[in-house]
């Protein structure tokens, strides 16, 4: 690593923007940290919150607590000391790592965009069950891994990066340094966010159709498919959150492409790594304030007090702030646990004839209200 030595070093001194930049790095370390091991204390200690949907938010959060432990220390002290103070293996370790949780976030909410289509727009085909969700836990982990493993190989180096006061990728030089960024800003990142939009502009018109279809025909309960939309709204909020820190990073990376790296303003460079990085604390605040049974969970977590187990009672289905009070289960959980006869025709006569008195439909309703 001889040849980027001089990368090591930097004279700079901290200055104001570089103070306030070290104080949202270190609050986002604290509060990013404990939001995400709230977010997976909850789901741990609370089985009625095992829901398939949730199971993803958790390996998010862990995603979350990964970027907390093992990428912001290491920018708190280059910003401190402006320089690297670590050996060239942390370096190598620190650019890996970066885009390793990246990969496992974006790979991850792209998941949960696919999990939720399979479950409102095609309810019928048992295609995410347990056992699969695990596959696709593995196959993100793996995928992440894969995605940024290449420098170490070779693929490019990773050197640290004064202006940025982090270890990353070298800015492009070759045509293998080029094509890495392009691999990046394309497959990790352009890809995924297409993915997402179309899917859940698909599970939007489904959500729609079938809100049109309950109240054409008033037998069936809605108060299902309203906690399946307020499921859908958190995680469209999750993913513009995840966007919107996150892009500046990546038009970092598209700006290294076509001008020349030494005249973008360092505090640029910082703030698009900060951006990312505070995602992390988005996650828990967005699930603490969309779900009530989150928000609670927090609460007995934080005062240690002894987790609730609901009722499962199909009262619970009411009013959400109820469920809060009493214990028993939110509508989110319910949503989560039975989908409402969505898969049945529009027509009226035709729900009439497919009364619960069916043991076939009783079947598959049953297999709808578990396997969502």
């Amino acid at each position: 690593m001889n040849s980027t030595s001089t990368n090591y070093e930097n004279s700079g001194t901290i200055d104001g923007i570089a103070f306030l930049q070290l104080s949202v790095l270190f609050l986002t370390l604290v509060f990013g940290f404990l939001g995400n091991a709230l977010v997976v204390g909850v789901v741990i200690f609370h089985r009625q919150m095992r829901t398939r949907t949730n199971i993803f938010l958790t390996q998010l959060a862990v995603t979350g607590i990964g970027v907390c432990v093992f990428c912001i220390p290491f920018m708190i002290v280059a910003l401190i000391k402006q320089a690297w103070v670590f050996d060239e293996a942390l370096c190598k370790f620190n650019g890996f790592t970066v885009p390793f949780w990246f990969a496992s976030s974006i790979f991850t909410l792209t998941a949960v965009s696919i999990h939720k289509y399979f479950s409102i727009v095609k309810p019928l085909r048992k295609i995410i069950t347990p056992r699969r969700i695990l596959v696709i836990i593995v196959v993100v982990w793996v995928s992440a891994f894969a995605c940024s493993i290449g420098p170490i190989l070779g693929w490019t180096e990773i050197v640290y990066k004064s202006s940025s006061c982090i270890c990353g990728p070298r800015f492009p030089r070759t045509a293998l340094d080029i094509s890495y960024t392009l691999f990046l800003v394309s497959v990790v990142y352009t890809f995924p966010i297409v993915a997402m939009i179309i899917l859940y502009w698909r599970i939007i018109k489904a959500v729609q159709s079938h809100c049109q279809r309950i109240r054409d025909t008033a037998i069936i309960d809605d108060r299902g498919i309203l906690a399946q939309k307020k499921i859908i709204i958190t995680l469209l909020f999750v993913l513009v959150a995840f966007v919107a820190c996150w892009t500046p990073f990546f038009i970092y990376g598209i700006l290294t492409l076509v001008t020349d790296a030494s005249r973008l303003s360092r505090h640029f460079l910082r703030s698009a790594y900060i951006c990312g990085f505070l995602y992390s604390v988005c996650n828990p605040i967005i699930l603490g304030a969309r779900n009530p049974r989150f928000r609670r969970g927090f609460k007995e977590l934080i005062t240690f007090q002894r987790i609730r187990r609901p009722s499962l009672s199909p009262s619970g289905a009411g009013s959400s702030k109820q469920s809060d009070v009493d214990g028993r289960p939110s509508a989110d959980y319910l949503a989560e646990k039975r989908c409402s006869v969505w898969f049945l025709s529009s027509s009226q006569n035709s729900l009439l004839r497919l009364e619960p008195e069916i043991p076939q439909r009783r079947r598959k309703l049953r297999w709808i209200e578990t396997n969502l």
